[in-house]
C-alpha cells in the first residue's frame, strides 16, 4: 500500500476516526493493529521482520533499564546497529 494510493487514503479515512472514538487505554492496541495490516498489505513476511525488531528493542529497552556504563552502552549500540541494518538492507 503506497502512501499515494486510494487503499491507503480508504485505510487512512477509516482508521484516524476509529482512533479518536477508541478510548485512550486502547488506542495503542489499534494502532499497533493498523500498521501491522498496513506493513502486510504489499509482503506479509515483513512483519517478521518488524516483530523482530520490536523484540530487539524491547529486550535492549528492558535490560538498559537495570544496567549501567558500558553494558547499558552496548545494548543502545545493538538496538540502533539493528535498526540500521535492516534500514541499510532494505532501502
Amino acid at each position: 500500500m503506497l502512501f499515494n494510493s486510494l487503499s491507503f487514503l480508504i485505510f487512512f479515512s477509516i482508521v484516524t476516526p476509529v482512533y479518536y472514538l477508541t478510548p485512550f487505554k486502547w488506542r495503542w492496541l489499534l494502532l499497533l493493529l493498523a500498521s501491522c495490516y498496513f506493513y502486510a498489505f504489499f509482503i506479509p513476511a515483513y512483519l517478521l521482520i518488524l516483530f523482530a525488531i520490536i523484540f530487539i528493542d524491547y529486550t535492549a529497552g528492558r535490560l538498559m533499564e537495570g544496567s549501567t556504563g558500558g553494558r547499558r552502552k552496548a545494548l543502545l549500540v545493538l538496538s540502533i546497529v539493528a535498526n540500521l541494518g535492516v534500514l541499510a538492507v532494505f532501502k
